[in-house]
C-alpha cells in the first residue's frame, strides 16, 4: 500500500508541474501580445502625429509660399504703377514742353510779321517821298523855265522857287530819316509833318500868285 502511493503522488506533482507550466506560458504569450498591441499603438499614434506635423509643415511652408508670391505681385504692381506714374508725367512734361515751343513760335512768327509789315510801310513812305521830291523837283525846273519867259512875275516865281528849294530841302532832311531805323522799321526820329505842310502851303500860295501875274 505504501509502495503505490509514491508513485501516484509522483504523477500528481508531475500533473501540476505541467499545468504550471502552461498555465506560465499561456500568461507569458498573453503579456506578449498586449505589449505587442501597445507597442503597435504607440507606433500608430507615433506615425500619425508625424503625418500631422509633416501636414502642418507644408501648410505653413505653402502660406509662407504663397504670401512670398502675393509680396512679389504686390510689388510688381507697385513697380508698374510707379512705372506708369513716371511715364503719365513724362508725357505732360513733354506735352508742356511742346506747347511752350509752339507758343514761342507762334509769338516769334508774329514778331516778325509785325517788323515785315513795319518794313513795308517804312519803304512804302519813303517811295512816295521821293515821288514827291521827283515831282517838285519837276516842278522848279519848270518853274525855272517858265521864269525866263516871265519878266513881269519874276521876283514872285523867285519867292515861289526859293519856298520849293526850302520844300525840298525839308523833304531831303526828312528822307534821311528813314536810313536811321530800329530793327523793325521805324524810324528813330519823327517826321516833321506840320513843317512840311506849312512848307507846301507856302510853295503853292506863292506858285498860284506867280501864275496870276504871270497871266
Amino acid at each position: 500500500m505504501k509502495h503505490s502511493t509514491k508513485p501516484n503522488k509522483i504523477a500528481a506533482n508531475t500533473k501540476l508541474c505541467v499545468l504550471g507550466a502552461i498555465m506560465l506560458g499561456l500568461v507569458g504569450c498573453a503579456a506578449s501580445d498586449t505589449e505587442q498591441t501597445t507597442i503597435d499603438q504607440a507606433s500608430v499614434i507615433e506615425s500619425q502625429r508625424a503625418a500631422e506635423q509633416a501636414a502642418a509643415t507644408r501648410a505653413a511652408e505653402e502660406r509662407a509660399r504663397i504670401a512670398r508670391v502675393e509680396a512679389e505681385r504686390a510689388r510688381q504692381e507697385a513697380a508698374q504703377r510707379e512705372e506708369a506714374a513716371r511715364i503719365a508725367q513724362a508725357e505732360a512734361e513733354a506735352e508742356a514742353r511742346a506747347e511752350a515751343e509752339a507758343q514761342a513760335q507762334r509769338e516769334e512768327a508774329a514778331r516778325i510779321a509785325a517788323a515785315e509789315q513795319a518794313r513795308q510801310a517804312a519803304r512804302a513812305r519813303e517811295r512816295a517821298q521821293q515821288a514827291r521830291i521827283v515831282e517838285l523837283e519837276e516842278q522848279i525846273e519848270a518853274l525855272r523855265a517858265s521864269n525866263a519867259s516871265r519878266v513881269a512875275a519874276n521876283s514872285k516865281y523867285e519867292e515861289t522857287i526859293a519856298a520849293a528849294q526850302a520844300l525840298l530841302d525839308a523833304l531831303n532832311d526828312e528822307q534821311r530819316k528813314y536810313s536811321n531805323t530800329n530793327a523793325a522799321g521805324e524810324l528813330l526820329v519823327p517826321l516833321e509833318k506840320d513843317l512840311l505842310a506849312d512848307l507846301e502851303a507856302r510853295k503853292n500860295t506863292l506858285k498860284r500868285e506867280a501864275e496870276a501875274l504871270a497871266q
